[in-house]
């Protein structure tokens, strides 16, 4: 069971919090149609200068309430107990900083969460454990304003993320937390804003960590570099570069990649955020932006983009399922897990069951095909050392072409589902169905027929 890769894949909206937070402010810039482009003296000025100001001002109460929580874990005259509650002060005092709209959302889910927790296993087991959170997913969906639960969707995802964790632990193992420390966790300070998701284990192992990499405060930096640059590449570099007179599909990469640099910058946050709180550097890789930008494929893709929620959908959805359903069931239950988590939205759940899909015929495909030619042409590279194939791209051009046919067309997908997510007045609210088949027919659905001409060959010579 453990060597079967799940491809998953979810839309960065609700991993962190969103990036539509940092655009309260008016520094990201209009531009004209046919107008002349700005010089860099102009797109500093208006730009990337008020961009980094006023980012940089936004987060930094964050920062402290880190140093504060580092303080805090490290200290050996506070006990466990104070801790815990410490941790509930630090987080709550976040989340009323930064989303305030939800911190009565996130208080009843914790309770209600611990609650169910509580109750014996043949009373509450299976989808039991999936209730509360879904039930407050629901509720704000349909009593919030879009504009609110848009902003705060993320936050309690990441609650609900670990509140499952939790019960399906507690299922297999009968060990439940205490008050304190399932409260401190759940409103952990480090994660209850910009997340990632970590494991209840990981929480509780901070205040027994020795010590951490005495080179954490230049992990810290280079997180927090990367992320400025991200973010400027979200908001001004690639609307400098590629002008709004450009050909359609450059405008579809641009707007794709606009989106997926501000992921990364929400994810380059998220680790300097841990790495002062205190956590190990291991924990604090959420992205790899490399193997997203130039993929082998788009199982890879998947995995990469957000690691933590990669491991969780992994081990507590789709390892479940697979059982019961199958590789294509559970790969199903999985994306649809991932859709509801992110709110009951058309367009994310589109994307996402769209990827799905995509993922399981590349993968089918491609794994069968490495079988046929014993080339080394399966969606996960073979390691270097362990290549039990004839051919591969050491020796073999053709093995080197198809790799490269292969990590084109994840490019061109990756275009065109990123796409949906532009900078357009909905982001705010939450894209409509409308708005998803608008965009997909601006570029004739390019992206589904290539997939589905994909599936007919893998169909044909299965």
């Amino acid at each position: 069971m453990d060597d079967v890769e799940a491809p998953i894949f979810y839309d960065d909206e609700g991993d962190f919090i969103g990036h539509g937070y940092l655009q309260d402010t008016d520094y990201e810039y209009e531009y004209e149609e046919n107008a002349e482009k700005e010089t860099l003296l102009e797109l500093y000025q208006y730009c990337l200068g008020p961009t980094v100001y006023d980012t940089a001002s936004y987060i930094t109460p964050l920062f402290i309430s880190m140093i504060l929580f580092r303080l805090c874990a490290r200290s050996q005259y506070i006990t466990h107990q104070t801790f815990h509650v410490l941790s509930v002060l630090i987080g709550v005092y976040n989340i009323y900083h930064y989303v305030m709209e939800c911190l009565y959302i996130l208080l009843v889910l914790s309770i209600f969460s611990y609650v169910a927790l509580r109750v014996p296993n043949k009373y509450c087991k299976n989808l039991g454990i999936f209730l509360p959170p879904l039930f407050i997913i629901v509720y704000c969906e349909f009593s919030m304003p879009p504009i609110v639960w848009h902003k705060i969707r993320s936050v309690v995802m990441t609650m609900a993320m670990k509140t499952i964790s939790v019960a399906v632990d507690k299922i297999n193992s009968n060990d439940l937390p205490d008050i304190y420390s399932y409260m401190g966790y759940t409103f952990c300070g480090v994660t209850c804003v910009f997340g990632p998701w970590i494991s209840f284990k990981d929480y509780i192992s901070i205040r027994h960590m020795n010590h951490q990499d005495k080179w954490w405060m230049l992990y810290a930096a280079q997180c927090m570099f990367l992320s400025f640059l991200f973010l400027t590449m979200s908001n001004c570099w690639t609307q400098w570069i590629v002008m709004d007179s450009s050909w359609k599909w450059l405008l579809a990469y641009r707007d794709a990649l606009s989106f997926r640099t501000s992921h990364y910058f929400i994810s380059y946050v998220a680790s300097t955020v841990l790495l002062i709180g205190g956590f190990p550097y291991t924990l604090a890789t959420l992205v790899k932006p490399l193997k997203v930008e130039f993929p082998r494929s788009l199982v890879q893709v998947v995995i990469c983009w957000n690691v933590p929620m990669h491991f969780w959908l992994k081990t507590y959805i789709f390892r479940p399922s697979i059982r019961y359903l199958g590789k294509f069931g559970a790969v199903t239950m999985t994306y649809l897990t991932s859709a509801l988590l992110h709110g009951l939205n058309f367009q994310l759940a589109a994307v996402l069951l769209s990827l799905g899909f995509y993922t399981y015929v590349e993968f089918q495909l491609r794994s069968m095909l490495a079988n046929i030619f014993d080339a080394c042409i399966a969606s996960k590279q073979c390691a270097k050392t362990k290549c039990t194939h004839t051919c591969n791209s050491q020796n073999s051009w053709w093995v080197f072409l198809t790799n490269l046919m292969f990590s084109g067309l994840s490019v061109f997908h990756l275009a065109y589902l990123g796409l949906m997510f532009d900078t357009s007045e909905l982001q705010e609210t939450g894209y409509s169905y409308i708005h998803t088949i608008d965009k997909w027919s601006q570029l004739g659905f390019a992206s589904h027929w290539v997939i589905f001409a994909t599936y007919m060959v893998y169909f044909l010579i299965r």
